[in-house]
């Protein structure tokens, strides 16, 4: 069955469920060429965390760094690059356009996972875009809230088995 949705959310996730969500949802990435992933959130928020767990559920076993400083980090699996960028100190909000980022978003082969996109200006539109914050922004250790939208979420809820998905709590 299609799903029609246009975003999900799930709510009040701790970073152990986080984890197996990151692993589940790889599963539908498996099963779908996505080209554009873009995390957004506050600092601290999981970003990098999740995207650790999507790669861990890709086969990714190596380190996985943070690429804050570097800006991008490059992973191989099969014969796919997995390219892991990091926005957040980029000088200028055109700056991909002039760097490196611009011909990893030019290969339609690659997963790139994005973060902080909203620090950059005139990027292409993901498949996804995942959102995290906290439940309680009094607490940031605390629980998050994850909303996924993006043109290719119904292909991926599609893929996914629901009753992994379900037992995440979303709407």
């Amino acid at each position: 069955m299609k799903s029609s949705k246009e975003s999900i959310s799930i709510k009040s996730i701790d970073y152990e469920k986080m984890m197996k969500f990151g692993k589940i949802l790889s599963k539908g990435l498996l099963h779908n060429r996505l080209h554009l992933i873009y995390l957004k959130g506050e600092l601290g928020s999981g970003k990098t965390s999740l995207v650790r767990a999507i790669m861990r559920g890709l086969g990714i076993s190596e380190k996985i760094p943070s690429p804050s400083f570097s800006i991008a980090e490059i992973y191989k699996i099969n014969k796919i690059e997995i390219i892991h960028i990091d926005m957040f100190r980029i000088a200028f909000p055109e700056a991909w356009r002039t760097e490196e980022i611009r011909s990893y978003l030019g290969e339609d082969e690659n997963l790139i996972f994005l973060e902080w996109p909203d620090k950059a200006s005139l990027l292409p539109n993901p498949d996804l875009l995942i959102e995290l914050s906290w439940s309680n922004p009094s607490n940031p250790n605390g629980p998050r809230e994850i909303k996924i939208s993006g043109n290719q979420l119904s292909n991926i809820l599609d893929s996914l088995e629901s009753h992994e998905l379900k037992k995440l709590n979303y709407e």
